[in-house]
């Protein structure tokens, strides 16, 4: 059963964007983009009322891990998909966890399922030989099933006749 608490490595693996709870009083919060499990820095500039993102500042996702404040799916137009409560002092010191959403556990119970169904192609009880040996143990049993059957209803009408 998956948890409720995304880990680094979901983020990783099903985010696309993440953006940061502020520092101070700024009005902009700092977002990052994940590319190949990289997380880049991105920045937004207007050039001649142009808006240019520009991508910088590769990091490691565990030194941000505890400022993430909301993480976006990768699939479905950016959904968000984790997301952790307020920045208040009172939570500095014991830090919330990154939860997910809706959408986020869908997302990995999604990828637990398909990861199942292969893990079912690819056990050994799918092997041909060992389907063919199966199936010939069934075919056998149904037919001294039906041996007994027959054997009692012989014996039943011996019995009536007597």
């Amino acid at each position: 059963m998956p948890t409720t608490n995304m880990t680094p490595e979901e983020v990783l693996k099903y985010g696309k964007r993440i953006v940061l709870f502020q520092k101070g009083k700024g009005r902009g919060k700092r977002e990052f983009i994940i590319q190949d499990n990289r997380v880049f820095q991105q920045a937004i500039e207007y050039i001649e009322g142009c808006r240019h993102i520009i991508e910088s500042n590769q990091v490691e996702i565990m030194d941000i891990y505890n400022e993430i404040e909301r993480v976006y799916s990768q699939k479905n137009k950016g959904v968000l998909i984790a997301r952790r409560a307020g920045n208040y002092k009172s939570n500095q010191k014991r830090l919330l966890p990154l939860r997910k959403t809706g959408k986020g556990m869908g997302e990995v119970i999604q990828g637990a399922r398909l990861a199942k169904a292969v893990y079912q192609l690819m056990d050994e009880d799918n092997q041909p030989d060992v389907v063919k040996r199966r199936a010939q143990q069934r075919i056998e049993k149904a037919k001294k099933e039906e041996d007994e059957k027959e054997r009692l209803r012989q014996e039943k009408k011996q019995l009536q006749q007597t």
